[in-house]
């Protein structure tokens, strides 16, 4: 049977209706997340920015590059921070309110079309870092969603519940009366999946992983997975994982934030977490330190100028990403 399409479109709006009777239309006020104050949110960036300009400097390298190197590096890690400043998400019983420094948004969540992750991949290593919730309305327009607010793992459990509880139970009806749904690259049916041309039925996968924002599918040992699936490529992610869990032998999720359920809270940082955030500090300011130390080396030498950029750049943004993990808890 063909791939349809297992949405239900909302009631379209009359023209004309003012924002005050739109946020009206989204209900009783729940809580509202705000952006952290610049004055914090930029400690980490300029400390780290500062450490790197130290460490040349110990190194001797010269004043220039030092302060190109600090400088583009104040400008990645910053750069997060400053493009959310000002900014506020109220949620509401039946929609958001996006609040930025010059317009003003209103989103019922029975307009949202399909739901979309921003996963920031520095993250990998100490779990999923999930810093945007893109929503495509009915009408077309793309709606971003921040997470790196106040009490950013509850607004993203409340947005994930409340845009995937219906058009998951929607799907489960249609899967099971036979029709084929399609995200993506991926098409599910009742008898099995297919993945960019390959199939394997239901029967065939022993276990369904979700780690790290991805969905890991294994046939045989749970050894090498049969095909992995990032959720961030995926229309829906939460309604496709609850999907592929329903149809498996066996599931597992590791990523409670990205496919959120009842059986229990948002992850939080756990000892393997902190340990893999100490691991990307260490290997950070390790590569941070050798790039440093090659550059300064080079120009110590007189006839040869290499500048290891890529090294200092990667280390310093991997050292305050382990720092932020260990210490802010960004949700995940």
């Amino acid at each position: 049977m063909p791939a349809q399409d297992y949405r239900t479109q909302a009631p379209v709006e009359p023209e004309g209706v003012s924002a005050q009777s739109e946020i009206d239309r989204l209900g009783t006020l729940r809580s509202v997340h705000e952006a952290p104050p610049l004055r914090y949110a930029l400690i980490g960036p300029i400390c780290i920015s500062g450490l790197v300009a130290a460490v040349g400097a110990l190194c001797g390298a010269p004043p220039p590059i030092l302060a190109g190197i600090a400088a583009v590096s104040l400008g990645l890690l910053a750069w997060s921070p400053l493009r959310t400043r000002g900014v506020s998400v109220q949620l509401h019983a039946r929609g958001l309110v996006l609040q930025g420094r010059r317009a003003r948004r209103a989103i019922a969540f029975e307009d949202v079309n399909e739901i979309w992750f921003g996963i920031s991949l520095l993250h990998a290593q100490a779990g999923a870092y999930l810093h945007t919730i893109r929503i495509l309305d009915y009408s077309g327009h793309v709606h971003s969603v921040p997470i790196a607010v106040k009490n950013g793992a509850t607004l993203a459990n409340a947005v994930l519940r409340a845009c995937s509880e219906a058009l998951l139970l929607e799907a489960k009806r249609a899967l099971g009366e036979g029709q084929a749904l399609t995200f993506a690259k991926v098409q599910l049916d009742r008898e099995g999946i297919s993945i960019d041309g390959s199939r394997a039925a239901w029967n065939e996968i022993r276990l369904a992983v979700v780690s790290h924002a991805r969905l890991h599918l294994y046939r045989r040992l749970p050894i090498f997975a049969w095909r992995t699936v990032r959720l961030d490529r995926v229309p829906n992610p939460a309604v496709f994982v609850g999907l592929v869990a329903r149809s498996v032998r066996r599931a597992r999720i590791d990523d409670r934030l990205i496919a959120p359920d009842d059986r229990g809270p948002p992850a939080q940082l756990t000892p393997a977490g902190k340990e893999a955030a100490l691991k990307s500090m260490f290997i950070g300011g390790v590569v941070c330190v050798a790039g440093v130390m090659f550059t300064c080396a080079t120009y110590a030498n007189g006839s040869v100028h290499l500048l290891a950029w890529g090294p200092i750049l990667f280390g310093a943004v991997r050292l305050y990403r382990g720092a932020a993990a260990l210490w802010f808890r960004p949700p995940r």
